[in-house]
């Protein structure tokens, strides 16, 4: 699976690009030689590729645009190519459900302006939640110093640990050395050894689904951001680095890395509005502990990104308590 959900999308709308055969485009100015030039097209599938703010978890790309510009083909026929090639050939209907290479389910439809979204189903969001959570960061990013990202964050990283230790403590969940659940939940259908089962209300356990609330939803779309940033600027740094392309290519390239900071300070808060709506403690423990360990389980993801950005990209200390 790809850390990246925007990556997943691109490989799966490249692959549907050379399925359909449009081709690449050629003679093009910005780039000096014909290998640099694919791994600058696979960069545009990327950059094509934007998360929208709505309460459910939806991309939008405007790639059927940039491919009609290449091809013979209109940004219609293009949006039609891509459903028919995922809905097996029918062509029936204007959406369609697609299992990426990165096993991800998305529904996917256009419109008729020609934009291309995706939404990934919630059973996909608990896998993917579930496996950042395990994700090894031992990424080689440089680090960029910068001072305006402070108090917010490194308050919300202690304040994450804080939780996290007192749920461990109250044997709600068990935390391994670097603060990770031994046994997290992320979908409903998951199976839950918790002492907590004893005291669960089956009616609630039964009908309730996990990452409802506004708070829950915001905080996610948050991380997703995260990892599309993280890991696209990762590859873009690394398609620089092998590829001759030219000094406009790269200036824009580098143009496009995100602010740092704001990123920081954006999940912090959004943790910090989740934490402040979302209940943990208290009687939500006896009545779904499945909910309480979910949300143990999410608060466990933020402060690992939190720690990454605060240590990684703005060599600020991340303390696990203050």
């Amino acid at each position: 699976m790809a850390p990246t959900i925007a990556g997943a999308i691109a490989n799966y709308l490249q692959l549907l690009a050379q399925q359909v055969c449009v081709t690449s485009p050629h003679n093009y100015d910005d780039l000096a030689t014909d290998s640099a030039l694919d791994r600058s097209w696979h960069w545009q599938y990327k950059s094509s590729i934007r998360l929208v703010t709505t309460s459910q978890y939806q991309y939008v790309s405007t790639i059927a645009h940039r491919l009609a510009a290449k091809s013979a083909f209109n940004f219609q026929e293009i949006c039609q190519n891509f459903v028919e090639m995922g809905d097996g050939g029918t062509g029936s209907i204007a959406s369609v459900t697609i299992q990426t290479s990165s096993e991800l389910l998305l529904d996917g439809w256009y419109n008729e302006a020609g934009y291309i979204y995706f939404r990934v189903t919630a059973e996909s969001i608990g896998k993917w939640l579930s496996y950042i959570h395990d994700l090894p960061l031992n990424l080689d990013l440089n680090s960029q110093l910068d001072d305006t990202a402070t108090s917010m964050a490194v308050y919300a990283h202690a304040r994450c640990c804080s939780i996290l230790k007192l749920a461990a403590s109250e044997q709600l969940i068990s935390l391994t050395d670097d603060w990770q659940l031994v046994e997290p939940i992320f979908s409903h259908q998951q199976s839950i050894s918790s002492d907590w089962i004893c005291g669960e209300n089956p009616l609630e356990a039964a009908t309730s689904r996990l990452f409802e609330h506004p708070m829950e939803q915001r905080l996610i779309q948050v991380l997703m951001r995260i990892l599309d940033s993280i890991y696209e600027r990762d590859g873009m740094q690394h398609d620089r680095d092998r590829c001759n392309f030219t000094a406009n290519v790269q200036q824009s390239i580098w143009q496009q890395s995100p602010n740092w900071a704001k990123l920081t300070l954006t999940l912090a808060q959004s943790w910090l509005d989740f934490y402040r709506d979302c209940r943990i403690f208290g009687d939500l423990k006896h009545q779904n502990p499945r909910l309480a360990i979910a949300r143990c389980g999410l608060s466990a993801i933020v402060r690992r990104y939190l720690q990454l950005l605060l240590e990684n990209y703005l060599s600020i200390h991340a303390p696990i308590e203050l």
